[in-house]
């Protein structure tokens, strides 16, 4: 296959150099720490670190969840100053999938997941966010969710989802603290 001249620049312009990729390495790391210190049983990522941080869950009940969300500035677009679209479809995957467990019990993988965006421009840096997210009904090991979310102050809407989620898979027990000793059955 013969590069072409667009295919050349496409690729120079899409590598990473060593300082970017140091500044990522070196954020994923914080966020690791943060994440392990403050949840040590949870696999620790660079999202969870730096957004998902910023959650407050307010209520639980079977099927519903309700939750605020602090729009942090480091997480909104640059060129309009809104919550970044990224953001708001991991909330959307990450409360959804909440709701879901809540109800079910079962760990489930995500199948399908629609979010529209009628006003971004209602989540802007400090604003908070009331996000909602409920169950909307169960089909075997198939589940739907609906996830709201809202300017908290306006009442605004500012993006709606639906999470489609899959399976039975069991949820595993909690293990035990360390300070417990292991038994053999030998």
């Amino acid at each position: 296959m013969v590069d072409s001249p667009g295919l050349a620049r496409a690729h120079d312009v899409l590598r990473v150099s060593a300082d970017n990729r140091a500044r990522v390495d070196a954020l994923s790391s914080a966020a690791s720490a943060y994440v392990s210190a403050a949840s040590p049983h949870l696999s620790p990522s660079f999202f969870e670190g730096f957004a998902l941080r910023r959650i407050r869950v307010l209520s639980v009940h079977p099927g519903i969840i309700h939750c605020s969300y602090h729009v942090p500035p480091s997480l909104t677009d640059s060129s309009t100053g809104c919550l970044a679209a990224g953001v708001v479809v991991a909330l959307v995957d990450e409360i959804g999938y909440a709701a879901a467990i809540s109800h079910a019990q079962n760990f489930k993988v995500s199948v399908d997941m629609s979010v529209a965006f009628p006003d971004l421009s209602q989540a802007r840096a400090g604003d908070r966010l009331s996000i909602t997210a409920r169950v909307l009904g169960h089909k075997g090991a198939y589940s739907g969710t609906h996830v709201l979310l809202t300017n908290a102050s306006t009442g605004n809407v500012v993006a709606e989802g639906r999470h489609s989620i899959f399976g039975n898979l069991k949820k595993a027990p909690l293990k035990p603290a360390a300070t417990t000793s292991l038994k053999s059955n030998l």
